[in-house]
């Protein structure tokens, strides 16, 4: 048998030794494959997250230390998932883009611009009057008595709120993801009366719900956060507003001086940025524990609208968020997008009879207390722009150039956010004089 198998193997040489190569490199391949692990497939949605150095000290804004008296949440994901995370059929669809995850790939924190750069452009600069106020207003938050008391831009304690008649009928919960909307497109605020709302659903109401079918703002070309309840997910999408150049990081500074004190904060921040927190004792791992939007500066505090405890949509300062019994530590500040209008634009446009355009009309626009907010002349085009104005009721004034004449020389005009807050006006009633010649 032995000389059998001998003789064999003599005499077929070549196919032993290729059958020999192959059963090598079969148990090579084996080998290989048995030392690599599995993918984790078991994580949740904060998987994705960065949490290397190199995407914390990519933001900007400096963060010596920091931490609410206002109780906030020190992350959603502890309360249940609303019924759906996804706007309703008759709330506006998110556009395809924004609906994947973030990459989780550093995020530059000087991204090359694709979009228009002028950050005071879309900034309503009036903390008394703007659309990010009138969000919370739609809610049912009482700004009139708030503002009656006296105690406007006060910081009372978020268990005195409610005991003022302030405070809307909207409490705390994970039951609704804030894109809501009623039969007539309108922010269902009945139903979130009944679920609730958390931080990150409020935001996602604010941007993605009332502003579109509310202010009639398009904020369509924004990413929307992967899960509109989670504070993490509406930071990853803010930094996709970052990256594609429609915002920026908002430099910053922030001392801790213990947990009783006041955060010593210190920023230039449009109204209407995206404020991200981090849990005060978990700092420096770049995740996001609770958002907010910011309302201004006023009285030596920066105010936010958010949702934060039982109360519901309110205001609380930054500088005061570093208390018991959630404290919370900035984390990043992203800026209001620059390709979309929060605060008014007037284009003027002034023709006489003829429909010619006429030139060196001076224009002065006075609000509502009869202030002169702006004032200018057209040009050789018969225009005149006036930017960052306040919504809400004004007057045209007007003086005519030589060789013009009207009826009247004012005009009443309501300033609102239609036409993404464009208002254009015509001053329509000028003819010109008729020059008798002498015989």
């Amino acid at each position: 048998m032995k000389d059998k198998i001998l003789s064999f193997i003599l005499n077929n040489k070549l196919q032993v030794a290729i059958t020999a190569i192959v059963l090598a490199l079969a148990i090579v391949i084996g080998v290989v494959f048995a030392s690599v692990k599995p993918k984790d497939d078991t994580k949740g949605d904060n998987s994705s997250v960065d949490n290397s150095s190199s995407q914390v000290s990519s933001l900007p804004g400096s963060s010596e230390v920091q931490s609410s008296e206002e109780s906030s949440s020190s992350e959603e994901s502890s309360s249940s998932n609303p019924s759906s995370s996804k706007p309703s059929s008759s709330s506006s669809k998110p556009v395809s883009s924004s609906s994947k995850p973030v990459s989780s790939k550093p995020v530059s924190s000087t991204p090359k611009p694709s979009v228009n750069t002028n950050f005071d452009y879309n900034t309503n600069l009036n903390i008394e009057d703007n659309v990010f106020m009138d969000s919370l207003v739609y809610t049912g938050y009482n700004i009139k008595k708030h503002r009656q008391d006296g105690l406007m831009w006060v910081y009372i304690l978020a268990s005195k709120k409610r005991a003022k008649g302030w405070l809307s009928n909207i409490g705390y919960g994970g039951g609704c993801s804030g894109y809501e909307t009623t039969s007539k497109g309108l922010p269902d605020i009945k139903r979130f009366e009944r679920g609730g709302l958390v931080c990150a659903s409020f935001v996602t109401y604010v941007y993605f719900n009332y502003l579109p079918n509310v202010a009639g703002i398009d904020t369509s070309s924004l990413a929307r956060p992967d899960k509109s309840y989670l504070a993490h997910s509406w930071y990853n999408a803010a930094k996709t507003w970052v990256s594609k150049g429609q915002a920026k990081y908002i430099k910053y500074t922030a001392k801790d001086y213990g947990i009783k004190a006041d955060i010593g904060f210190s920023a230039d921040i449009p109204i209407g940025s995206i404020i991200c927190f981090q849990d005060y004792y978990k700092r420096n791992n770049n995740h996001c524990s609770h958002v907010a939007v910011y309302a201004g500066k006023a009285n030596g505090y920066h105010w936010v609208y958010h949702v934060g405890n039982d109360n519901g949509p309110e205001f609380c300062a930054i500088e005061r968020m570093n208390r018991d019994p959630d404290p919370q530590w900035l984390l990043a500040i992203i800026s209001t997008p620059t390709n979309i209008r929060f605060s008014a634009t007037v284009e003027l446009e002034a023709t006489d009879d003829t429909g010619d355009a006429v030139e060196g009309v001076s224009v002065s626009l006075k609000n509502a207390a009869g202030k002169t907010v702006k004032l200018g002349k057209t040009d050789a085009s018969g225009k005149l722009t006036y930017n960052k104005l306040s919504y809400g009721k004004y007057t045209l004034s007007y003086t005519l150039p030589e060789g013009y004449t009207a009826d009247t020389l004012t005009k009443s005009v309501s300033l609102t956010t239609k036409n993404n807050s464009l208002n254009q006006i015509k001053i329509d009633n000028i003819k010109k004089e008729t020059v008798i010649e002498e015989e």
